[in-house]
């Protein structure tokens, strides 16, 4: 559907003859504000003020380095905590790594007439399934 539009017609502003006189006013508002007011004289202070001017902006100094001093530390406190998680995670996967690995195998010395072997106790444990499984088939073999 097309949309209905209306047409307004402006009748132009008439300036009426009395506008100069107004334009001449604004006129002189402007001089007025190009004139700069007088610059009023300090104001004279004793040397006890004095004194307790520069105390007060000697505490101000310091006020403001604690400030930012603890700005400063405050940044700074996030990163140390980052720093020590990481020091922790770090410790953390080793100790996951120690884990991990294959433990070494225990040597033990067994002395058997005066022979001293040095056996792991995993090969022990071999050797005695080894003569378990012979003296099983030597039984079974007069059988067949």
């Amino acid at each position: 559907m097309p949309r209905k539009t209306k047409v307004i017609e402006v009748e132009p502003e008439i300036e009426p003859e009395g506008a100069p006189e107004e334009v001449e006013e604004i006129e002189e508002v402007e001089e007025v504000k190009d004139i700069k007011p007088e610059v009023k004289p300090k104001r004279i202070l004793t040397e006890k003020q004095l004194e307790n001017l520069k105390r007060a902006r000697e505490a101000a100094l310091l006020k403001k380095k604690e400030l930012k001093e603890l700005a400063q530390k405050a940044k700074a406190l996030p990163k140390k905590e980052i720093e020590l998680k990481a020091a922790e995670y770090d410790k953390l996967e080793e100790k996951k790594k120690q884990l991990l690995e294959p433990q070494p195998v225990k040597k033990t010395t067994i002395s058997n007439n005066s022979i001293e072997e040095n056996v792991s106790m995993l090969s022990i444990q071999q050797k005695l399934k080894l003569e378990r499984q012979k003296m099983l088939m030597s039984a079974l073999t007069p059988m067949c």
